[in-house]
C-alpha cells in the first residue's frame, strides 16, 4: 500500500458541491478570520466558526463538507461558495483559481518549494519517455497567459516570494517574445527570486534569443536542458526530432556565452544507460562548464507508460553503471546529482549525492518505508508508481 507524506501538497481540488458558483474566480486565500477583505478568497475548515454577516462582501468561500455552519453558509450567503472534503487545507497567501464546476487549482502554494508555471503544452520534441505528452493545439492565449502569470505574482505577498520558481511546459521557449516577457516579469517583481526554467534547449541555439533571456532574467536563472546521448543519432531518436541533438548542443553553448548557468538533465532508462559512460565522458569533455548534472528516475506517466517494455529498468540493475557514470564525472570536477531514485535502488557511495527531488504533489512512499531510518532523506516514488507499474522489484527499508 503507498501513501502520500502530506495531502496538502495537491495541486487541484475537487469540489464536493457548489453554490452560487456562476464564473471562475481568482484571488488569494485568506485565514484570517479579523478582517475580511472583499478581494480574498477565505477558507474554512471543518473547526472554524464563520461570521457570516462579514462574509457577505467577500470574493468566495471554500469551506469543509463537515463545518457545522455549512447550512448556514448555504442558506445565507448569495457569493460562490465551494464545498471540499474535510481532509482539504488551504493556507493564508495561497493563490488560486476556481473553474466554473467547482474545481480548484492552486497556481501558487505559500508553503511549498515546487511552484511552477505551466505556460504551454506544445512542443517542438516528441520524447519517448514524456511524461506529459505534448499538445498539437495551446489551449493557452498568450495574452491571457502573461496575464495571467502576471495577476498570480502580483497577489502574491512579498514575504512569501519563493527562492525559486519553475517555468515549464510543452517547451516554454514555443511562446517566444512572450516567454521573455514573463521572465522580465517575474524576475522584476521577484528580485531575490531564481527562474528554474525547463527547456530542450534548441531555441536557445539563436543567439539573440539566448542573449533575450539572459537580459530578461537578470541572470537570475537555470536552465535545465536534457541530453540522452554523446552521439546524435541517439539522442534524435529519443526526442524524436533529427537535427535536435545539434541544436541542443548549440543552444547550451548560446547559454555558456550568456553567461546563463545550466543544468544538464539524464533520464534513465532502457534507451540511456547503454550509453551513459560514453555520455559522461562526453560531457566531462566538452560540457565541462555546465553548473550542475542531473541523473533522474524516469516518472511512469504518459509516454513513458506507454513505451514501458522499451523503457523500463528496475534501479538495482543499473547502479554499478550509474556509480561508475557519477564517479567520472566527479573526477572532472562537475557537480552531479540523483533525483527521482528512492535511496533503498542505489550504491552506498552515491547515496549522498541523491536528492529528494520528487514534487510534493507527485511523492509517494510504501508501507514498508515507515520503519525507515532513511525517511526523511528519501526522494520516494512518483505516485505514478503502482504494483503493475512497479520503479524495483525490492524496496529494502535501512534501520
Amino acid at each position: 500500500m503507498m501513501f502520500f507524506e502530506n495531502d496538502d501538497n495537491a495541486v487541484f481540488v475537487n469540489p464536493v458541491e457548489t453554490i452560487n458558483l456562476e464564473d471562475i474566480v481568482f484571488g488569494r486565500v485568506s485565514r484570517d478570520f479579523k478582517k475580511y477583505d472583499e478581494e480574498s478568497i477565505y477558507f474554512f475548515n471543518t473547526s472554524d466558526y464563520i461570521d457570516v454577516i462579514a462574509c457577505k462582501n467577500i470574493k468566495a468561500l471554500v469551506i469543509s463538507q463537515e463545518n457545522a455552519q455549512l447550512r448556514l453558509v448555504k442558506n445565507a450567503l448569495n457569493i460562490p461558495v465551494v464545498v471540499v472534503e474535510p481532509k482539504t487545507s488551504f493556507f493564508e497567501g495561497d493563490i488560486i483559481t476556481i473553474n466554473k464546476n467547482g474545481r480548484i487549482h492552486k497556481n501558487f502554494r505559500v508553503r511549498s518549494k515546487n511552484n511552477a508555471f505551466l505556460v504551454t503544452e506544445t512542443c517542438n520534441n516528441f520524447c519517448i519517455m514524456c511524461p506529459q505528452p505534448p499538445k498539437k493545439n495551446d489551449a493557452f492565449q498568450f495574452s491571457d497567459l502573461e496575464s495571467r502569470v502576471s495577476s498570480i505574482i502580483g497577489n502574491i505577498d512579498p514575504v512569501d516570494f519563493p527562492e525559486t520558481l519553475c517555468i515549464t511546459g510543452g517547451e516554454p521557449t514555443m511562446l517566444k517574445d512572450s516567454l521573455i516577457r514573463i521572465i522580465d516579469n517575474i524576475s522584476s517583481a521577484m528580485p531575490g527570486t531564481i527562474i528554474h526554467l525547463l527547456s530542450n534547449g534548441r531555441t536557445l541555439s539563436y543567439p539573440a534569443y539566448a542573449h533575450d533571456i539572459a537580459k530578461a532574467s537578470r541572470r537570475r536563472i537555470l536552465i535545465a536542458i536534457p541530453i540522452f546521448s554523446h552521439v546524435s543519432n541517439i539522442h534524435d531518436y529519443i526526442v524524436q526530432c533529427q537535427g535536435a541533438f545539434d541544436q541542443t548542443i548549440a543552444g547550451i553553448y548560446e547559454c555558456y556565452k550568456n553567461s546563463i548557468p545550466v543544468e544538464l538533465r539524464v533520464v534513465l532508462h532502457k534507451q540511456t544507460i547503454p550509453y551513459l559512460i560514453d555520455l559522461a565522458e562526453f560531457i566531462s569533455r566538452n560540457l565541462f562548464f555546465v553548473k550542475h548534472v542531473a541523473l533522474m528516475g524516469m516518472e511512469n506517466m504518459g509516454f513513458a507508460k506507454l513505451n514501458r517494455d522499451d523503457l523500463y529498468m528496475d534501479p538495482l540493475d543499473y547502479k554499478d553503471t550509474l556509480s561508475e557514470a557519477i564517479s567520472l564525472l566527479k573526477s572532472h570536477a562537475i557537480d552531479v546529482t540523483i533525483y527521482n531514485l528512492p535511496l533503498c535502488t542505489v550504491n552506498n557511495d552515491v547515496m549522498d549525492i541523491c536528492e529528494k527531488s520528487i514534487s510534493d504533489f507527485k511523492q509517494v512512499y510504501f508501507e514498508q518505508c515507515k520503519s525507515c531510518s532513511k525517511f526523511e532523506e528519501c526522494s520516494g516514488f512518483f505516485s505514478s508508481t503502482t504494483e503493475k507499474f512497479s520503479l524495483t522489484r525490492r524496496i529494502t527499508p535501512f534501520h
